[in-house]
């Protein structure tokens, strides 16, 4: 019992730190882009709301991670 919860904990911290890069990683080099003046100024929306709803989502797996939930789960697993 207490392996598959720590498995499962395992598991949702992999999704933060996938979640994370898939997320965080353009919309930093978004930033990027629009400092060297290669992108536009409107592209800081795009990479905001990208970067907090990555950040809502990493959160939420971390959360998941401390508990002991699977990520693809609510709740943690009975029996």
């Amino acid at each position: 019992m207490a392996m598959r919860h720590l498995l499962d904990g395992a598991a949702s911290f992999g999704a933060a730190l996938i979640t994370l890069g898939a997320c965080g990683l353009p919309a930093w080099f978004t930033l990027q882009a629009i400092n060297a003046n290669v992108a536009p100024l409107w592209a800081y929306a795009p990479a905001g709301a990208l970067a907090i709803i990555g950040l809502i989502l990493t959160l939420a797996f971390l959360r998941k991670g401390f508990a002991g939930v699977a990520p693809t789960r609510q709740r943690r697993r009975t029996s």
